[in-house]
């Protein structure tokens, strides 16, 4: 064979007397091949540099290598940081990832699933929305149901279905981190501003609060259980408006997430309570709003790079028929900045 010609599959093919077929095989590593013919090509594509045009890869490879990633609501920086990471995570490991923020919509949520299944993308990942619904919408799960039956679907939570895999924050270590570090510090007047008691994840929270304030023998004053209506920083104040009418303040107060945490500090020092001095804040998320406010917010990190490449990686192994543990935890720590200090 001419080794200045422009080689194509079929001169690799002809030259080791197997199929085109069988070199595509080879080529993508998508079937089985008889060891003495797999090597027969191998050889051939060495020796002639044989490298497929893009176009080539294209009919011979049902992969997109894109994952499809369906996100609750993007400005929340915890979606923003698990999302980022996950695209460094696909990069490093030759994909793509395909966003759509569905900002907690549902009609949004099931045009994005279904837009990715016709689309083909290799596996979907979803975070947020009704996945994370402690009583589930059967509508929805007869949806995710039939979309993993065709394209693989990791959940970025706990996972409802035993088809699905799902990679969650632990949120009951989460819980059992920071009420130790305050009992550790000379708390025992302890609170918390929480909302979302229809998600597994705030039920799992609030359910791990109230045993482990049992198991360091404190008691839990309901008037510091302060609910307000959403994640956002304006929830946040209102929890602190609340609390600058109480008689009497705990020494530390735990936040839902960083944004509730963020607008209740802020909130509080309007109202002349200073965080530490008086009231020591303590959050969940460890986003990169933490750092962003004075003093600083200590909160429990969820390691989402770890999260991340768990995510995607559990993604890839499905689309390649590979099998996956149905729920892994990731471990959380507690990140501790100004927000804290010890009780005397």
């Amino acid at each position: 064979m001419d080794e200045m010609k422009n080689i194509t599959i079929y001169d690799i093919a002809r030259e080791a007397g197997v199929s085109p077929a069988t070199v595509s095989r080879i080529l993508t590593g998508s079937a089985n091949v008889r060891t003495e013919k797999k090597e027969r090509v191998e050889e051939l594509i060495r020796k002639y540099q044989f490298k497929p045009n893009a176009m080539a890869r294209a009919l011979t490879d049902t992969r997109t290598h894109f994952i499809g990633m369906v996100v609750a609501d993007v400005s929340n920086p915890y979606y923003h940081s698990l999302f980022t990471a996950c695209i460094n995570a696909a990069s490093r490991l030759g994909y793509s990832l395909l966003l759509f923020n569905t900002l907690s919509n549902s009609r949004m949520e099931e045009q994005a699933v279904t837009y990715l299944l016709e689309h083909r993308v290799d596996a979907m990942i979803i975070s947020g929305g009704r996945i994370d619904l402690a009583q589930q919408d059967p509508d929805f799960l007869r949806l995710l149901e039939s979309t993993a039956r065709k394209t693989p679907v990791v959940v970025a939570g706990r996972s409802p279905l035993d088809m699905i895999p799902g990679v969650a924050a632990d949120h009951e270590r989460s819980m059992d981190l920071a009420i130790r570090h305050l009992v550790r510090h000379g708390h025992r007047k302890i609170g918390f501003v929480y909302t979302g008691k229809q998600f597994y994840g705030t039920r799992e929270k609030l359910l791990r609060f109230e045993a482990d304030m049992a198991e360091a023998g404190l008691e839990i004053r309901k008037e510091w259980l302060i609910e307000v209506p959403g994640y956002d920083m304006r929830s946040g104040s209102i929890g602190a408006d609340l609390m600058s009418d109480m008689k009497e303040l705990p020494t530390a107060m735990l936040g839902i997430n960083d944004l509730v945490s963020v607008g209740f500090q802020k909130r509080l020092a309007e109202h002349g309570i200073r965080v530490p001095e008086d009231i020591s804040l303590l959050s969940f998320d460890d986003t990169y709003i933490t750092s962003m406010t004075t003093p600083a917010i200590s909160s429990v990190d969820y390691d989402y790079d770890q999260f991340a490449d768990t995510l995607v990686r559990t993604a890839i192994n499905l689309s390649e028929g590979g099998p996956a543990v149905h729920q892994v935890l990731i471990t959380p720590h507690l990140n501790l900045k100004e927000s804290c200090r010890r009780i005397d």
